[in-house]
C-alpha cells in the first residue's frame, strides 16, 4: 500500500462542479469525484458492492445535549451502498445525489440514535476495524479544523500537514487544508492502482 496527497486546486473544483446543474458543496463534489476515480482505479468487479461512509458532525442535535467546553468527537457516519459497475458508469452528478441523500439521513435523530447505539456496543465488545479490501472509503473532513494558520508550534503557521494513515484503515481518504485555496486529497492505495487514480483524478476526465 501507498498514500500518497494530490493537491485539488479552486480551478479544478470550480470544473467539477459545472457537471452540476442544482447547487453542490466542495465537500460533496470532491467525495464524488474521488469515491468514483477509486472505484475505477481498483478496478473492482461491476456486480460487487463498494461502500462509501462519511463523518457527518452531530453537536447541534444531540440530545441530551453535549455539556458546555466538550471539546472530543461527535459524529456519526452517513452511508452509501452501490454496485462497483453502477458507481462506474454513473454521471457524477448522480454520485452527489446519493452522497447528499445519505447526509441528509445521518441528520435524523433516529439515526442518530441508532448509530451511538451501535457505537456504544461495538466499545463493549471491543470490534476492531478490520483491513480493507478497496471496496469500501471512509472519507474525512480536516479543513476547518485550523491546522495551517490557526495552529502556532512556536515557529509560526504550518506549512504543510500530513496525517499518518493508520494500518487498519487503510481505505480511509482525508481532506486537508490548502494553503493557496483547494483542497489536498490523501489517498492510500495498492501500489498497483495509484497510478490508475492519477488519471481517474483528473478532473476533465469524467
Amino acid at each position: 500500500m501507498v498514500c500518497e496527497i494530490f493537491n485539488v486546486t479552486s480551478q479544478d473544483i470550480t470544473q467539477l462542479k459545472k457537471n452540476i446543474s442544482e447547487e453542490v458543496t466542495t465537500l460533496e463534489i470532491l467525495a464524488a469525484h474521488v469515491w468514483k476515480a477509486r472505484c475505477l482505479a481498483l478496478k473492482l468487479s461491476p456486480d460487487g458492492t463498494t461502500l462509501f461512509g462519511m463523518a457527518v458532525g452531530i453537536r447541534r442535535i444531540v440530545e441530551p445535549p453535549l455539556k458546555e467546553g466538550y471539546y472530543g468527537n461527535a459524529f456519526v457516519k452517513a452511508n452509501v451502498a452501490t454496485k462497483a459497475g453502477e458507481l462506474s458508469n454513473s454521471p457524477l452528478s448522480c454520485v452527489v445525489k446519493l452522497i447528499k441523500e445519505a447526509k441528509r439521513a445521518a441528520m435524523d435523530k433516529k439515526y442518530v440514535r441508532e448509530q451511538l447505539r451501535e457505537i456504544e456496543r461495538s466499545l463493549k465488545v471491543k470490534t476492531m476495524c478490520g483491513g480493507g479490501n478497496g471496496a469500501f472509503m471512509l472519507l474525512t473532513d480536516w479543513r476547518q479544523m485550523g491546522l495551517l494558520d490557526e495552529v502556532d508550534f512556536g515557529y509560526g503557521g504550518s506549512v504543510n500537514i500530513v496525517p499518518l494513515v493508520p494500518k487498519y484503515l487503510p481505505d480511509i481518504c482525508i481532506f486537508l487544508p490548502r494553503k493557496h485555496g483547494g483542497v489536498r486529497v490523501l489517498v492510500t492505495l495498492p501500489r498497483a492502482a495509484m497510478d490508475n487514480f492519477k488519471e481517474h483524478m483528473n478532473p476533465l476526465s469524467f
